[in-house]
């Protein structure tokens, strides 16, 4: 383009008198200085433009940044909040299992104890056989005290297990005290 801009001056000379073509030399170059500062705005323009565009982006992803750690922390304090709730939920089940199951043993074991006195009344016969019976009682209440002591420790997967447990011993207790007063008279 600049060798355009040297031609057109060399063939002005040419047709005329100089000063015809210093005006017209003139004319070319203002025409010339126009286009290039007319093009220098255009491209000043759509740089600010795209400068714009950008300090944009980098606006709205520093916004999009904070609402994503204010969610994230928002949720975390949901998550931490359901987790407590969830332990005291917890506590109180392992509170209240093993409440119920010393209530269950207490009435086991007294129904045991109430034989005490009708053993006493029977013969030597029927006092060994009751006694032979009992034998299992100690190591069955001991499993019983076990289960209970387990419950501390219960999560939400081990309380069923742990219960059932809990049931069968219990259920052998008393199996067992019912065999023991089947020994004795009535």
């Amino acid at each position: 383009m600049r060798a355009a801009f040297l031609v057109v001056p060399f063939l002005l000379v040419s047709c005329g008198t100089e000063a015809e073509t210093k005006k017209k030399v003139a004319a070319v170059q203002q025409q010339a200085d126009e286009q290039s500062s007319k093009a220098k705005q255009v491209a000043q323009q759509k740089l600010d433009d795209l400068q714009k565009q950008l300090d944009q982006l980098k606006t709205e992803a520093t916004d999009a940044k904070s609402k994503l750690e204010e969610c994230s922390s928002k949720a975390q304090a949901t998550a931490d909040e359901q987790g407590k709730s969830a332990e005291a939920a917890l506590a109180a089940a392992r509170q209240a299992f093993k409440d119920e199951g010393r209530l269950e043993l207490a009435d086991a074991n007294k129904a045991l104890n109430e034989l005490g006195p009708k053993s006493a009344k029977a013969n030597a016969k029927s006092r060994a056989a009751f006694q032979s019976a009992l034998k299992p009682v100690a190591a069955q209440q001991k499993a019983l005290a076990a289960d209970l002591a387990a419950y501390d420790k219960a999560t939400l997967d081990t309380f069923k297990a742990l219960k059932t447990k809990f049931e069968h011993d219990l259920a052998l207790l008393k199996n067992t005290t019912r065999a023991a007063k089947a020994k004795l008279p009535s």
